[in-house]
């Protein structure tokens, strides 16, 4: 009886420590990955072509994409998100941005990093930050 009662306490230690662990950990940021270079039309057009392999290839990885801004504008979370041109007049690639201060315009050629969490009419980055802004 012993026995089972160290061996119940130890498990419920190693489970806590995991735990806690997993609870404090640093979040993963965009800053800090190389993120896979791509086009927004490129990465658009994968999606379109073969969605189960494109979310293979780039689901949760992050992403480098370069495209001309089409819509800057606020989600339901009052988060700003910017909408890169793809050759689909309806869906491009939306990139929800990271929490800070960044300008860019309508019509400018940008590159974003951020991280690919899938396809829903558009293809979606999260947690985006501005590489290169030029016009």
């Amino acid at each position: 009886m012993k026995k089972i009662i160290v061996i119940a306490v130890s498990l419920f230690v190693i489970a806590g420590a995991i735990g806690f662990y997993q609870w404090n950990k640093p979040h993963k940021t965009v800053e800090n990955e190389k993120g896979i270079e791509i086009t927004a039309a490129q990465l658009y057009t994968e999606f379109v072509i073969n969605e189960q392999a494109a979310n293979q290839k780039y689901l949760n990885k992050a992403m480098q994409v370069t495209g001309k801004i089409v819509t800057i504008d606020e989600n339901q979370d009052k988060q700003r998100f910017i909408v890169l041109q793809t050759e689909d007049p309806i869906n491009g690639v939306m990139c929800t941005m990271h929490v800070g201060d960044w300008k860019a315009e309508s019509g400018q050629t940008v590159t974003v990093k951020g991280f690919c969490s899938g396809v829903v009419g558009d293809v979606k980055l999260t947690d985006c930050i501005l590489v290169n802004p030029s016009k």
